[in-house]
Parts: C-alpha cells; structure tokens; sequence
C-alpha cells in the first residue's frame, strides 16, 4: 500500500448531524431530535416522542424552548431517515461536532451499530480540529467563527438543526482555510 500526503480531506460522503436528548446520563436519557444535513443543503428535522420525566432542568431551560413540538414516533422517525439518506451501497459518513453522545442516541435510536444507512464509524470534527493544532472546544470562541467569516448569531445553540447546519458551515469554510493554510493544492 503506498502512503502519500493527501489533498483533500478523505471523502466529501459526509452528513453533518447532531442530536438533542433529554439527559447527558445515556443509562436513562432518550432522544429528543435529530437533524441531518447533507453537503448540498438538504436538510432533515425530526423531534421524537420522549417521557417528560426524563428532562434534565437544564435541557428544560436550554433545549426544550427550541423544539417545535411536532414529535414523532421512533419508528417514523426510521423511516424518515432511512428515505432521507437512502440505502445505497456507499454510505455516507456521519460528522458530529462532538459526536460521543449524538452516536450514541443515534445507535439506541437504530437499535444495532451496523444496520443503519451510514457508515459504521462516526466523525468527530473536534478529533479535526485537534489534528490541525487547534483546541477541540475552539467551537466556543467566537474569534474562531469570525476568522472563519461565519456570523453565529444566525444559528440558536442547542437546537439539533441549528448546530448541524453551523457545523457544516464550519467544516465548509475550515477545510478551505486549512486546505490553503498548509499549501496542500
């Protein structure tokens, strides 16, 4: 096998996604929504029926205000996901900002680690950051979005569709300037 240095991040198969759940305890939190956005701009926003029980105060204060009630069953939300991203043979690549807690909502949500319409290992895009020398958490800094020329205050935090179409803005413009910034043409 030959290694040589790499032009390009290793695909652009990649839907940027984030979840919202009710407890950051995955042993009794469930999932509350879903966003998926593919490279094109195509989006999916799924909000899932959940016991109320369940709510952390926090995600009641922080969360909860940005749902907008239309909630689904598990099994609709499958079937919306599974129509949105389809079953072909090349699966897509699932990228999460931080994605230890969204994967795992995402796999209790599909019941199994493989049987799902992406590729079995999820991306971290703060793994990313860390890999071109930036802090992991630089997300929280808003001079990092405003190198990037991205304006945050389109987006509102913790609404899953928000952060999934503000991670893939990020990405977007990050590879470009990191493309660029390490002469890799």
């Amino acid at each position: 096998m030959e290694f040589k240095n790499k032009k390009d991040f290793f695909s652009d198969n990649v839907i940027f996604f984030d979840t919202e759940f009710t407890n950051i305890d995955t042993e009794i939190g469930e999932l509350m929504s879903i966003a998926l956005v593919k490279p094109n701009g195509e989006e999916l926003y799924l909000e899932l029926a959940y016991e109320e029980r369940s709510v952390h105060p926090w995600v009641t204060e922080n969360v909860v205000p940005y749902l907008l009630g239309n909630k689904i069953s598990k099994e609709e939300a499958l079937n919306q996901i599974w129509e949105f991203i389809g079953r072909g043979e090349e699966k897509p690549f699932l990228m999460a900002y931080v994605n230890q807690f969204d994967s795992i909502y995402w796999y209790r949500l599909f019941s199994d680690p493989k049987e799902h319409p992406v590729f079995w290992i999820p991306i971290d895009f703060a793994s990313i950051l860390f890999a071109y020398g930036f802090d992991p958490e630089i997300m929280r800094v808003e001079d990092f979005y405003q190198w990037l020329d991205i304006d945050t205050k389109k987006y509102n935090k913790h609404n899953a569709l928000d952060d999934a179409r503000k991670l893939k803005e990020v990405y977007d413009k990050f590879k470009s300037r990191v493309l660029v910034s390490h002469n890799i043409e």
